[in-house]
């Protein structure tokens, strides 16, 4: 039997700090509250710690794990006793995290990841930095080679190749894509929590206001105004309009930070058939994801990506969702931002064949703009209608505008709504501004959906669905709308013959 590895020793301080991170502020608030009342039992709760202490080094010391000729065996308990069985050939992606702290001590946590379900099928916190890489050239090692899985168990190390940088993004380049995804907004609406919950937002609120503090009054006098027809307060919807267009532009900033502290040194590598992407400030992540195992590729356009000439690539593979604490969205970009012209070098690299300059795309239904429109005015519609309540009037001038806008934008979307196939893959486009153009291979097929709505059926049409492994159901999914009913029927049987003819592999 192949001999038993075991975590590194300082698991058990990353154990322990990981619950100091969930108990830190309750318990400063009850070493705060038993000071003030007295030492009472909250104190004494503080001495829950020990056990957890104990857990902490029995779970290291229970942990172990080692490799067999095709698969990763885990074991852990002393008492309950558990051992998991990982075959390589099911592994989708091997991550590495490493914190300040990590590469201080030169330890990695690993995560792996199976297509099996959406949360990490085994994490290992944490190993060597040594021991990852043993771990990384064995597992994506060529299925079948039972030799050479041999000789990377028992110590031997192949030769690797130093693999050939795909794209490499500078700091320039990571802020201009903090400025067009945006990211800020989470970080102020935590830094506001937090003033808010220690008293603070009001006294800063009343320093940069003063006496127009923008508060629930403001809103009553404004509502009033409309409703009573008396003078509008402009001079504090202005001051509200600035401090709004403050906020956004905060916003932009926070975000240009974040991307360049949480994507600094982000690279794309292509070593012997995997893509491995490395990024990070403080938090350093590596990925590596087969090329084999892509399930979908998206490429994404905004207003603001065609405005800087550039486009992001996305890709999904099975089993990567993870659980609430393991979700890295970061690691799908292959490129989080690239130069348009780059873009076909890039997709020939990761979707042999794929030109989407060449692409001949199939329009929908004629009748689809109808469909469509029906959809906006109602939306225009629905903006309206709290204008004419409180602005009465002003409807008149507003109106037009959202009508217009409804037009315009269902005949940008139909127009900009299209399906291909393209040797041995369906590509899928839609969005007016904000663009997004789907590539699923039929070998990475799953289930192929012809679907009817109530309104699909009285105009002859229809829609159709295509679910990969890795699909997620806020991404970009390949669903097909506007279709006529009989192209639909052969669209969804074509692709579901494909799909049956060819051997789905991992």
């Amino acid at each position: 039997m192949p001999s038993e590895q075991r975590l590194h020793p300082v698991s058990i301080l990353f154990s322990l700090a990981s619950l100091a991170r969930m108990f830190l502020i309750p318990g400063l608030l009850v070493l705060i509250g038993a000071g003030s009342a007295g030492w009472g039992w909250e104190l004494w709760a503080m001495v829950l710690l020990i056990p957890y202490s104990l857990f902490a080094v029995g779970q290291y010391l229970s942990f172990r794990y080692r490799y067999e000729d095709h698969e990763m065996v885990i074991r852990t308990g002393f008492v309950f006793r558990n051992e998991r069985h990982i075959p390589y050939v099911r592994i989708q992606n091997l991550d590495a995290v490493q914190n300040l702290f990590h590469r201080l001590l030169g330890v990695v946590e690993v995560r792996v990841e199976t297509g099996g379900g959406q949360e990490t099928e085994a994490k290992l916190s944490v190993l060597p930095v040594g021991a990852f890489e043993e771990m990384r050239r064995l597992v994506f090692a060529k299925k079948g080679q039972g030799e050479a899985l041999a000789e990377v168990t028992e110590g031997a190390t192949p030769a690797v190749s130093a693999g050939r940088i795909l794209l490499q993004l500078s700091p320039r380049e990571l802020v201009l894509y903090g400025l067009i995804e945006n990211r800020g907004f989470v970080l102020i609406a935590a830094a506001f929590g937090f003033l808010w919950e220690v008293g603070l937002g009001d006294r800063l609120m009343g320093r940069f206001f003063g006496e127009y503090e923008l508060d629930r009054g403001f809103i009553r006098d404004l509502l009033r105004s409309a409703v009573d027809g008396g003078a509008l307060p402009f001079d504090r919807i202005g001051l509200t309009l600035a401090a709004f267009a403050a906020f956004l532009l905060l916003i932009r900033l926070f975000s240009m930070a974040w991307a360049l502290l949480r994507l600094y040194g982000f690279r794309l590598t292509l070593v012997e058939g995997d893509l491995r992407t490395e990024f990070g400030l403080t938090t350093r992540v590596l990925s590596t994801i087969p090329l084999r195992r892509i399930q979908t590729l998206t490429v994404r356009e905004t207003p603001l990506h065609r405005l800087f000439g550039c486009t992001s690539v996305k890709v999904e593979t099975a089993g990567a969702g993870g659980d609430e604490e393991d979700k890295n969205p970061q690691r799908e970009w292959l490129a989080p931002i690239l130069r348009r012209d780059r873009l076909p070098d890039l997709l020939e690299t990761v979707q042999p064949g794929l030109d989407l300059a060449a692409v001949s795309w199939n329009a929908p239904h004629p009748r689809a703009f109808r469909r469509e429109v029906k959809q906006w005015l109602l939306i225009a519609l629905l903006l309206a209608l709290p204008v004419a309540v409180f602005f009465r009037w002003w409807v008149l001038a507003l109106l037009p505008v959202l009508l217009a806008w409804a037009w315009i934008g269902a005949r940008k979307t139909v127009a900009h709504l299209g399906w291909a196939v393209a040797g041995d893959a369906l590509l899928f486009r839609c969005g007016w501004l904000w663009r997004q153009t789907s590539v699923a291979r039929f070998g990475k097929i799953q289930a192929v959906s012809f679907h009817e709505s109530p309104f699909d059926r009285r105009a002859a049409m229809a829609r159709v669905h295509v679910d990969t492994a890795g699909a997620k159901e806020l991404g970009h999914r390949v669903d097909i709308p506007y279709l006529a009913r009989e192209t639909a029927r052969e669209l969804s049987g074509f692709l579901a013959t494909r799909a049956a003819q060819t051997a789905f592999r991992w």
